[in-house]
């Protein structure tokens, strides 16, 4: 079993809380729904390239948490921390020039690496200071962080830019972001705490490759039905009848459900491990796209879309607690960069093919029912993954 470093109850503390408020700093990157339209109007761009800074973001997001392992060993965290406050603050001097490259390097670039870098190193310090029996519950609040940060800007922004204009609310909420991490920064010196630096091993990582295939699998196609309905959930609701308006308020409860399931996800897996917590998940996700396939009414239908959110964002919780207790502690941030891969997939490929069959089929039906045949074969693939709750 691996080994934690002497750490007390309050240096634990003081670090999870920095590392809470990394992580909803940098979850606001996804927040990028209440930006588009004015970058639309300020670069003078479509709807696809303004898409297109986000679609870049979540890239590099995906880039950071891969090859965070390689910063964890090079760089303190202090070092790192201060990065990700800064990285922010660089972008503002190019989305300032206002135009589409500007907001591609600015936001696309320099904030999606902050963001990944700032979710994978508080996943990576969290794991190191965090007994096994609490690890589940940790690293859930991690992840609910990560999404309350989204949740919270998403109101936030809009009041900013009523109140201050466009660039202004911005600039501003940017730079409350980036003090926010300077604050936690400070918060980890005092805690004092001392995190490992994590095995680079290429024999044990090529021993893992099976359980790393099967992972990258089941996370991909375990996670493809809530990044749809996320992405989609306006049109989706108005493709029912529903209004735009009503879609905004789903999207709201969507995103606060999966951020609340996270934690809780979390505190079921330290009592009962995590392959069973995962395909029950999985199973239930499954009917509630049966049930989206079926009904109408649209009470029922933004009720199912907050259940398929809110197990969403339980199995992202989940991941970087099976990773880890399948490969071990110091393994866990090198593997768990590659399988969080199959997320920036998923991310990337669900949200547009459904996209694609939509305006092929004119409705939503036969994107629903393929991501219910991906849960299904998600349930089959954790199924298969030989865990132990002991292990």
């Amino acid at each position: 079993m691996d080994s934690l470093p002497t750490i007390t109850k309050n240096e634990r503390l003081l670090a999870l809380t920095a590392c809470l408020l990394i992580t909803f700093s940098m979850g606001t990157v996804h927040a990028f729904s209440t930006l588009i339209q004015n970058i639309e109007i300020q670069t003078n761009v479509g709807r696809m390239a303004s898409s297109l800074v986000y679609s870049v973001a979540l890239v590099n997001v995906t880039l950071s948490v891969f090859f965070g392992h390689i910063l964890y060993r090079k760089f303190s965290p202090n070092s790192l921390i201060f990065l990700i406050a800064i990285l922010p603050i660089i972008g503002l001097l190019f989305s300032s020039s206002q135009s589409w490259i500007g907001w591609m390097i600015g936001y696309g670039f320099l904030f999606g690496l902050s963001s990944g870098l700032g979710y994978g190193l508080s996943l990576f310090i969290v794991s190191s200071i965090t007994d096994r029996e609490k690890l589940g519950y940790a690293l859930g609040l991690v992840t609910a962080s990560y999404a309350f940060g989204a949740v919270a800007f998403s109101m936030i922004y809009p009041f900013l830019f009523s109140h201050f204009g466009f660039i202004d609310g911005y600039v501003f909420g940017l730079l409350s972001l980036s003090l926010m991490v300077l604050i936690s920064l400070t918060l980890f010196k005092v805690s004092n705490a001392r995190v490992g630096r994590g095995l680079n091993s290429n024999t044990q990582i090529n021993s893992k490759k099976p359980k790393i295939i099967k992972l990258w699998f089941g996370y991909f196609l375990g996670v493809s039905a809530g990044l749809m309905t996320i992405g989609h959930a306006v049109p989706l609701i108005v493709s029912y009848g529903g209004s735009a308006l009503t879609g905004i308020t789903a999207i709201t409860l969507m995103t606060l459900g999966s951020a609340i399931a996270g934690i809780y996800a979390g505190w079921l897996v330290d009592q009962f491990g995590c392959k069973r917590p995962l395909i029950i998940i999985l199973f239930i996700n499954c009917f509630a796209l049966l049930g989206l396939s079926i009904l109408t009414s649209i009470n029922l239908i933004i009720t199912l879309l907050v259940i398929i959110a809110s197990l969403y964002g339980a199995v992202i919780a989940i991941y970087p607690t099976l990773v880890n207790h399948l490969v071990g502690r110091e393994l866990s941030s090198r593997i768990y960069g590659r399988v969080f891969t199959a997320w920036g997939a998923a991310g990337l490929i669900s949200p547009s093919l459904a996209g694609w069959l939509f305006e092929k089929n004119n409705s939503y039906d036969i994107s629903i029912l393929f991501t219910l045949s991906l849960s299904l074969i998600a349930v089959i693939i954790v199924w298969k993954i030989k865990y132990s709750i002991n292990q």
